[in-house]
């Protein structure tokens, strides 16, 4: 058998493998947009800022605001804005002024002076008749009573109080009970034409009561000052 029916006979393989047909191509349906490149941005639509690319800040460094936006004020790498709603608390180190009253902005307290005993005194102007003096005399010798445990200056303001309200009590006392005691025994057989003797006692009585006020207002501006107020006339009822 020669060359070429060895090479055309039907038992010789082919060279190479056979091609299947291509397959058709889809239909155009427009302009095919390029593969995106690396650093490339593809264009954004109209009346859209273009954010521009991130870049390392350094502190005190704002980078360039887009068209239409307003400049933000630059802050320091690490600042974390306060929390919405809490107001940033401050610290008396700061310099701010502290939480609390100021000092010195109220007085100190006044310690006891003895005062009130007093000025119960001028309870005589009741307009009652004989009735103001024996209130007032009680009135003191009841509060002097009570302001003697505070000491000091009120102890001994409340202890000349006690003294004079109790002698003016029973002084006042005797002199109405003899006023009405003369006037029985006097208008007992016939009544009398005249004021004295019997209006002696009265008289005796309205003149300490003048005497009573005078030496309550007297006692009432010292107790305020802080003096001790003495009466050396009184009845020592208490003693210091």
């Amino acid at each position: 058998m020669s060359d070429a029916e060895r090479e055309t006979g039907p038992s010789a393989a082919p060279a190479y493998p056979s091609v299947p047909p291509a397959p058709p191509a889809p239909p155009a349906q427009g302009p095919v947009p390029p593969a995106p490149v690396y650093g490339y941005a593809p264009p954004q639509s109209p009346g859209y800022a273009q954010q521009p690319a991130p870049q390392h800040q350094t502190p005190g460094y704002a980078p360039p605001a887009a068209p239409g936006q307003f400049p933000s004020s630059p802050q320091p790498v690490g600042y974390a804005p306060p929390a919405q709603g809490y107001p940033a608390q401050r610290h008396p180190a700061q310099g701010y002024p502290a939480q609390g009253y100021p000092a010195g902005a109220y007085p100190a307290a006044v310690p006891p002076r003895g005062l009130l005993p007093w000025a119960l005194g001028l309870l005589i102007l009741i307009p009652f008749p004989f009735v103001g003096g024996l209130a007032s005399g009680i009135a003191m010798a009841v509060s002097g009573g009570a302001s003697r445990r505070f000491g000091g200056v009120a102890r001994e303001n409340a202890r000349a109080a006690l003294n004079w309200g109790l002698t003016y009590l029973l002084v006042s006392t005797i002199l109405l009970v003899s006023h009405f005691v003369i006037l029985a025994t006097l208008t007992a057989d016939s009544p009398s034409s005249g004021f004295y003797p019997i209006g002696i006692p009265i008289t005796i009585y309205f003149a300490l009561s003048v005497f009573h006020v005078v030496l309550v207002i007297v006692g009432m501006v010292k107790a305020s000052s802080g003096k001790v107020v003495r009466v050396p006339f009184a009845i020592p009822y208490l003693r210091a």
